[in-house]
């Protein structure tokens, strides 16, 4: 009775912990059949956990679309880390509805809606723009990060400060514009056979804002960022975005640290590698209780970068990131948001400000590798969310500098038998 007593707190502990998994492992099985520990019965086993470093993390071109997003953006930030970025918006509006009129008296209002806190740059600076005529015919849903679309004169000029919204009189500073735009909303209203509507989409091609100063890119709500019809004495309606999307200049004056890699939300530059090393374990999918992969910002870098610019400056901030198991040939189109969540080929993963990592639960894409092999012409891609903000960050690599510690890894807790 004594010795049992005097069981040590390691033991215990370890006794516990293999009994919860096993009872949680059992529950999970109860629910699911064919589901990860099903078959563990033996109940001398230990719980085992595996870090394999993740090699050959490298960066690829995957430039995607810019155009048709949550969001879009505009301005310029000279960034001490990832260079110099300019980025003009660009926006078309709809015709009013046919139950509105935009009379000879009404004023036309941009009214400019985006989020404060996903600002890059000095957030109390002052950011100006020009304000330019498209001169070409584009679709939204296929423009690309780099496609630099073809601008007219300019029609007027405005700035952003501090405010998180702005009305601009565009009737003020770009009437040629306004006349141009009343004439197609009036020849709309009178034509029935559709080819005003027509003419609009083909030959109206919508408004630049092109910044003219580097001080911070805004990111523009797509919905809110509307033009309002103002007219002295009937009521004001507003008219949605028929196209949005961006275009950004990127500089090359960026100063990278050897040991990380940077990694864009507009895919200029997103991180591939081809294996997670599982192979080298001898592990079956019964014992599999948890697989996690880890990658560390460089912090120190992202950190240092902005001590001397003003301390009202700072980059846009993901909180999520993407892993994918695609065919290299298809990119972008294969990673590009659309396609479903947490299933075997695309998860999300959880940024941790803690300690400065996002982590991915790659149990199910472990135990799928295991039972059925890795698939053929198949590579890992992780990206940040291509929602219309450009955000950027630093990911450390399995450089023989970093710290075995800071170095891209996946780990792997499986419970193993123990036999004497």
């Amino acid at each position: 009775m004594q010795n049992f007593i005097q069981i040590s707190f390691q033991q215990a502990r370890s006794f516990y912990l293999v009994l919860i998994l096993g009872v949680l492992v059992g529950l999970s099985a109860c629910e699911n059949p064919g589901s990860v520990g099903g078959d563990l019965t033996d109940p001398t086993s230990e719980v085992v956990q595996d870090t394999l470093i993740i090699n050959g993390l490298t960066s690829v071109d995957a430039t995607s679309y810019s155009g048709e997003l949550d969001l879009f953006s505009a301005g310029s930030f000279d960034d001490p880390l990832f260079g110099s970025m300019d980025v003009t918006g660009y926006l078309k509006p709809n015709l009013p509805a046919s139950s509105d009129t935009l009379k000879e008296e009404g004023e036309v209002l941009l009214r400019i809606m985006y989020n404060s806190e996903q600002v890059s740059g000095d957030t109390a600076g002052t950011q100006q723009f020009d304000l330019y005529q498209i001169n070409q015919f584009w679709r939204d849903r296929v423009l690309k990060v780099d496609n630099e679309l073809s601008l007219g004169q300019k029609l007027g000029e405005f700035s952003v400060g501090t405010e998180d919204s702005l009305m601009i009189n565009l009737s003020d500073i770009a009437p040629q514009w306004v006349d141009e735009y009343r004439m197609y909303a009036d020849s709309s209203k009178q034509d029935t056979t559709g080819a005003v509507d027509s003419a609009y989409v083909y030959d109206a091609h919508g408004l630049a804002l092109v910044p003219q100063n580097s001080a911070k890119i805004i990111p523009l709500y797509r919905d809110s960022t509307r033009f309002f019809i103002q007219h002295p004495e009937a009521d004001t309606f507003d008219v949605p975005l028929n196209r949005w999307g961006y275009y950004l200049d990127r500089g090359t004056n960026s100063s990278i640290p050897q040991i990380s890699i940077p990694l864009h939300s507009t895919y200029e530059s997103v991180l591939n590698f081809k294996s997670l090393g599982i192979e080298e374990l001898d592990i079956q999918p019964p014992g599999l209780s948890r697989a996690e992969l880890v990658l560390y910002e460089n912090t120190p870098a992202l950190e240092q970068s902005l001590v001397g610019e003003p301390s009202t400056t700072q980059r846009a901030k993901e909180q999520v990131a993407y892993l994918h198991l695609a065919n290299p040939e298809g990119l972008p189109e294969n990673i590009d948001p659309g396609a479903p969540l947490n299933n075997p080929t695309r998860l999300q993963g959880s940024y941790s400000a803690e300690n400065g990592t996002f982590r991915f639960d790659v149990t199910r894409l472990v135990e799928n590798i295991i039972r059925n092999g890795f698939p053929e012409d198949r590579e890992f891609f992780i990206t940040l969310p291509n929602d219309g903000v450009i955000k950027s960050t630093l990911i450390m690599t399995d450089d023989d500098q970093v710290p075995d510690g800071l170095k891209p890894k996946i780990i792997i807790t499986s419970l193993k038998n123990i036999k004497n």
